[in-house]
């Protein structure tokens, strides 16, 4: 028995190595490029390429000097040597101002739910596009507002008052001017 086994896996074995090695080409079930010769695929890539730049159209028609690479330094050291590696440049830069730009995105909120009231004629998307503006106010600002009234009218120390004070003026501010978006935008006819 052990034998035959033996000699079956030799015998496999000579076959196998007798065969000459059969070129199999992997083809893939949503392979693109089936079917179609090399020119064929240099005419796709292209027009994909086209398509994808129209996009970018009039960035491409301003001139720009040719350059070996697209850094502005060819080097770290040059770089690190010239104005934008210095103490002075970098004290030049603003750092980002999360607050000012949740504010501002709050504000471009309220113009947007101010334009969707002057578009809807209906009085019942109408309330609810403006309770969703009081919502959004509330949520961003009076309640906040509400919370540092409590706390100047609970303190008795002079300076905590004079900086609660100072708080509430700019969220009453920034209600204020939620109030004035809204009225510019909400009666648009």
């Amino acid at each position: 028995m052990k034998q035959t086994i033996s000699e079956t896996v030799d015998i496999w074995i000579k076959e196998e190595q007798s065969r000459r090695p059969v070129l199999l080409r992997v083809i893939r079930a949503n392979d693109p490029w089936e079917g179609m010769n090399e020119e064929e695929i240099e005419d796709a890539r292209e027009f994909i390429h086209w398509y994808i730049n129209q996009d970018f159209k009039l960035l491409f028609l301003i001139p720009a000097h040719p350059r070996e690479t697209d850094l502005w330094f060819s080097d770290y050291e040059e770089f690190r040597t010239s104005a934008f590696g210095t103490m002075d440049f970098a004290r030049t830069q603003q750092p980002f101002n999360r607050y000012g730009y949740r504010i501002k995105k709050v504000m471009e909120k309220v113009k947007d739910l101010a334009i969707l009231y002057s578009c809807l004629t209906s009085t019942e998307g109408r309330e609810h596009t403006r309770g969703r503006y009081e919502n959004l106010v509330s949520n961003e600002f009076r309640d906040d507002l509400m919370k540092l009234v409590e706390r100047y009218q609970s303190t008795t120390d002079i300076d905590e008052k004079m900086r609660f004070k100072t708080k509430i003026a700019e969220v009453s501010r920034r209600i204020m001017k939620c109030k004035d978006v809204w009225q510019k935008y909400s009666t648009w006819v």
